[in-house]
């Protein structure tokens, strides 16, 4: 019987084939007191140099194939190795308990892999993972055991696991891994990161995929939309190859176009199509070279997995970085987005009932402006270096957008004061992103310079939707009625005060939704990097009276299914007219 799952699509493309199960195979730990702890602390070290070795050869592999910038991942790792506290707590424990060292290492990794796991912040869990692959190599060669790896596969297939650690997704048998299903995980993990530079379709947080996965079952992959299908039906078997082969036409038809021209339709009307990105790792001078702009960067994630806050400094550098790469091309930073589904340990926010309609994103911004000031001038130095933009998150109405602005107003003040060089033209953008913004987008595009539609926050929103919730993530459906009508109000109350406005959120992704979302009068769209192929191949088949008349026909439909089948069916054929 054919099972279907919906997980987090973090690696975009269609994967068919057999599953293989892969799990980290359980290391049987012995426990013992030692006679010579000299001699077990030495064998703990030489451990320590032999892991030290395989990260510096990942390392440097990853480097060749990816680049520096994705194998700084084994660099982290190589400072987790040299952790000093982990060093201290195995002297101590060695010399008051005199237990062999494989034991004292297991139980450190489950300790701490357990108290990482429980961390309220997200990337601290992920980061969880990073830990036991590195206590487990130390674990295997104290053993002197040999870890399962996924280096040599006999045939194609799709990697099914719980998780995955970096070290397995890098020395991953390209030739021969399809795809990738995890039960945890999410988009920031380096599984994730690692999946995307890789073009490996990948969908992660399914929860139970293992579960109903034999091995040699035949799965699909589709790491675009999040979905994965264990033992389909002839009719999805058909409809997802059908998809495939389109999406392999697509990619190649982008890349013979040249990702460097600007994007735009038939009839010459420019839609670029730029990338968001949420780790200075994934921005790169080749990131220039295939989009037009960095249309949000997170810029929470620097906030993130560390133990302070980051200073004014630290983030002017990450910042002055991005603008300086992408110049003359925008890079528009997103103010920080706390809160919701994203902590950060160290500002001890207090747990709420409903995080996602609580103290989050501007609103802990306006009620901690020493944190807010500080990002913004760190940003505002930055606009020097290039064509820096920066947008607010959540704004719901015109008095919290106008708190925002006098906050801008008052750092720039202080800049003058200072002789401090700032771009005073810089552009300021409002987020769209909760139904009231909708409601008075006309009034906020008085405010502001551009909108960015968020479609993740607005379909949660407008549907009451928890799009992390299992029960329920059939409801979180970007073709409803309502979604389509938000965005055409939205970018007619831009249109109506000459002010751009762009979609940020995964929808922009989904070449399914190109053409309708340049006929809603959307002018740019930003997506993950790995997206951009698909996306601008569907941008050069399109043209804008076409699409207009399109997305009128859609706006007049009154339920879901019928936009996605009227959806689905203009695709096929715009796939079979340019074939």
């Amino acid at each position: 019987m054919e099972i279907a799952l919906r997980g987090i699509g973090v690696s975009p493309g269609i994967a068919i084939g057999p599953a293989l199960n892969f799990g980290v195979r359980s290391l049987d730990v012995p426990k013992y007191q030692v006679k010579d702890k000299e001699a077990e602390r030495q064998r703990f070290h030489r451990a320590v140099e032999a892991v030290r070795k395989e990260l510096q050869d990942l390392y440097d592999r990853t480097s060749r194939g990816l680049g520096a910038h994705h194998a700084d991942i084994f660099k982290a790792h190589q400072m987790l190795l040299d952790d000093v506290t982990l060093h201290q707590e195995f002297e101590s424990r060695l010399e008051s308990e005199g237990l062999n060292a494989e034991y004292i290492v297991d139980d450190l990794i489950v300790r701490y892999s357990k108290m990482l796991t429980t961390v309220d912040d997200p990337l601290f869990r992920e980061r969880a993972q990073d830990f036991f692959d590195v206590g487990t190599r130390v674990l295997g060669h104290l053993l002197n055991t040999e870890l399962d790896n996924l280096e040599h596969l006999e045939r194609p297939c799709i990697i099914v696991a719980h998780d995955l650690s970096p070290s397995d997704t890098a020395k991953m048998d390209l030739a021969n891994v399809l795809g990738i299903a995890t039960d945890v995980s999410g988009p920031t993990s380096h599984t994730a990161i690692l999946a995307r530079a890789f073009q490996v379709p990948a969908v992660v947080g399914l929860k139970y995929v293992g579960a109903h996965t034999l091995p040699g079952d035949t799965m699909i992959i589709d790491g675009t939309r999040g979905y994965v299908f264990i033992r389909p039906d002839e009719e999805t078997l058909r409809k997802f190859a059908a998809e495939r082969e389109h999406d392999v036409v697509r990619r190649h038809s982008a890349m013979v176009a040249g990702l460097a021209r600007p994007s735009s339709t038939l009839d010459g009307f420019e839609i670029p199509t730029m990338v968001n990105v949420e780790l200075p790792v994934e921005i790169t001078p080749e990131l220039k070279t295939k989009a037009q702009g960095i249309g949000l960067y997170r810029t929470e994630y620097i906030f993130l997995n560390r133990s302070s806050l980051p200073t004014e400094e630290e983030q002017f550098a990450a910042y002055s970085s991005v603008a300086e790469i992408m110049k003359p091309a925008p890079a528009i930073l997103r103010t920080l987005d706390i809160g919701g589904d994203k902590f950060v340990s160290h500002l001890q926010l207090a747990e709420e009932i409903n995080p996602q309609l609580g103290w989050r994103a501007i609103r802990f911004c306006l009620e901690r402006p020493d944190i807010f000031k500080a990002q913004l001038r760190a940003m505002l130095r930055a606009s020097v270096h290039g064509n820096v933009q920066i947008m607010f998150p959540l704004i719901s109405g015109v008095d919290e957008l106008l708190r925002v602005k006098e906050v801008v107003r008052e750092v720039c003040n202080d800049l003058e004061r200072r002789g401090i060089a700032f771009d005073r033209q810089v552009k300021l953008g409002s987020m769209i992103e909760v139904p009231s913004a909708v409601a008075v987008a006309d009034l906020l595009a008085r405010e502001c310079d551009f909108f960015s539609i968020g479609t993740n926050d607005l379909i949660q929103y407008s549907l009451a939707v928890d799009r992390v919730n299992e029960k329920i993530a059939h409801m979180y459906e970007p073709a409803h009625p309502a979604i389509l009508r938000m965005i055409r109000q939205t970018a007619r109350a831009a249109r109506a005060a000459h002010i751009p406005c762009g979609i940020c959120g995964e929808v922009a992704g989904d070449p399914l939704f190109t053409e309708v979302l340049i006929g809603l009068g959307v002018n740019s769209l930003s997506m993950s990097a790995v997206a951009l192929p698909g996306v601008r191949a569907e941008v050069a088949k399109t043209r804008m009276s076409s699409a207009k008349q399109f997305a009128r026909q859609l706006l007049g439909q009154t339920s879901v299914h019928t936009v996605r089948a009227m959806l689905n069916q203009r695709f096929k054929e715009r796939q079979q007219s340019s074939e």
